[in-house]
C-alpha cells in the first residue's frame, strides 16, 4: 500500500477567529511555528499584538485584524484585510471565536442566547463565507471549532449545546454544498471536551460555581487541540478528517 504524504503547510496563509486566547491563540502560535502566514482575528488588540509577537519571535509571520463578532461588517472586513496582506489569497480558516454561557432554556437571559448564537453560529457562517472568496481553485480548508457539547446536552447548558450542534450541522452542509458545487475545500471541526481556557472560568464563575471544585481529573491543554487541528491541516489533499472528538482522560460524558 502506498503511503500518505504529509501536506507540507508552509508558506500557506491562513485566518484564526479568536487567536487573542485560550484555543485559538494555541492554534496561532502552531501555525506559525509550521510556517503558515497568520491573520490573528478578536477583538482585543493589544492581546492579538501579543500573540503576533510571539509568533514573530520564533521566526513566523503574522498579521492582525481586529473584529467585533457581533458586527458582520468587521467579520468581512477582517477576512478581506486577511487575504488582502497575504497578497490576495488565504488557504486555511480556523474559527475559534466563541463564547459560552450557562443560561438556562427556563428562565435564562435571552440577550445571552442571542449573542452566543451571533458569536458562535452567525459570525462562523459569515467568515466561511467571505474567506471562501480568496481561496485557490484547488481547494482551501476550513476548521470549525465545535464541542463535546455538541454531541450531548449538559444541564444548564441547552442553548450553548444547541449553538455547537449548529456548527456541526453547518461544518457538514457547507462541505456537502462545496462538493455539489465541484469545490475540494476541506471542511472539518474539532469537538473538544473540557480545555483550560478563559472561556471555561468564565463559564463556571457566571453560573456562580468553581471550576477546580466542579472537575476533579486533569483537563485538556489549549496546545493539544491545537495539535490537533495541525493534524487535519496536513493530511494530503485526497483525505480530510471531518469531526474530530477529544475528550479529557477522565472526562466521563
Amino acid at each position: 500500500m502506498k503511503r500518505m504524504t504529509e501536506c507540507d503547510l508552509e508558506g500557506k496563509a491562513a485566518v484564526v477567529t479568536g487567536a487573542s486566547s485560550g484555543i485559538g491563540r494555541a492554534i496561532a502560535i502552531a501555525l506559525g511555528a509550521a510556517g503558515v502566514g497568520v491573520t490573528l482575528c478578536a477583538r482585543r488588540r493589544d492581546r492579538l499584538e501579543s500573540v503576533a509577537e510571539a509568533i514573530r519571535a520564533k521566526g513566523g509571520s503574522a498579521h492582525v485584524e481586529t473584529a467585533d463578532f457581533f458586527q458582520v461588517n468587521e467579520i468581512d472586513a477582517a477576512v478581506r484585510g486577511a487575504a488582502d496582506h497575504w497578497g490576495g489569497r488565504l488557504d486555511i480558516l480556523v474559527n475559534s471565536a466563541g463564547i459560552a454561557r450557562q443560561a438556562s432554556l427556563i428562565d435564562g437571559d435571552t440577550q445571552d442566547w442571542r449573542e452566543m448564537f451571533q458569536v458562535n453560529v452567525l459570525a462562523l457562517s459569515v467568515a466561511c463565507r467571505e474567506a471562501l472568496k480568496y481561496f485557490p481553485e484547488s481547494g482551501g480548508h476550513i476548521i470549525n471549532l465545535s464541542s463535546l457539547a455538541g454531541h450531548r446536552v449538559p444541564g444548564r447548558g441547552g442553548f450553548y449545546s444547541a449553538t455547537k450542534f449548529a456548527v456541526r450541522a453547518l461544518t457538514v452542509g457547507l462541505r456537502q454544498e462545496l462538493r455539489l458545487a465541484g469545490n475540494l475545500t476541506r471542511v472539518g471541526s474539532v469537538s473538544p471536551g473540557f480545555v483550560d481556557t478563559e472561556m471555561l472560568d468564565e463559564y463556571f464563575s457566571k453560573g456562580g460555581a468553581d471550576r477546580q471544585g466542579s472537575i476533579s481529573y486533569p483537563i485538556l491543554q489549549p496546545e493539544e487541540i491545537a495539535a490537533i487541528v495541525l493534524q487535519q491541516l496536513s493530511l494530503p489533499a485526497t483525505a480530510e478528517i471531518t469531526d474530530v472528538l477529544v475528550r479529557p482522560t477522565g472526562q466521563l460524558i
